[in-house]
């Protein structure tokens, strides 16, 4: 699938107004965040750094693209996976973060194995051998949750 310059901006438009509610901050509001002993866990601060980061990135790099313009297939790859990986997580704090993460039914497995083997291929296509076979499964969980969601 070849990506023009137009689709790429929107991907990036469409994900940039999906994390700031349509309305980007000029600046992310980064708190400050207070000293902490060395032995408990700093993720939740290095996400928001990496978080952060990504989005004066991404803005940088979408102020950068003119319509017209053409990208090498590597690079809209790249952008494709971008869009997709920022999207996961947002959903996994939006639902599974805060709802938990359910355990399957033995129906709802099989049905999530079945639509792993259904999207596979182009899973393996997208990410590579590995992470494709990692996307299949995580898509096809979601669908099985979406599923669970509408039957009740």
């Amino acid at each position: 699938m070849k990506l023009s310059k137009d689709i790429i901006r929107q991907l990036i438009k469409e994900e940039i107004d999906e994390m700031c509610a349509a309305k980007p901050p000029m600046q992310p509001q980064v708190a400050a965040v207070p000293h902490q002993d060395h032995d408990e866990d700093h993720e939740g601060n290095m996400a928001k750094r990496q978080m952060f980061k990504a989005y004066e990135y991404a803005a940088d790099v979408y102020n950068m693209i003119e319509d017209g313009d053409e990208f090498p297939a590597w690079i809209q790859s790249k952008m494709t996976k971008i869009a997709d990986y920022i999207g996961a997580v947002k959903h996994y704090l939006e639902y599974d973060h805060v709802m938990g993460e359910a355990k399957l039914t033995k129906k709802q497995i099989k049905g999530r194995d079945d639509d792993a083997k259904s999207i596979m291929k182009s899973t393996k296509e997208q990410y590579g051998k590995e992470e494709g076979e990692s996307a299949a499964y995580a898509i096809a969980t979601n669908i099985q949750k979406e599923k669970e969601k509408k039957n009740k």
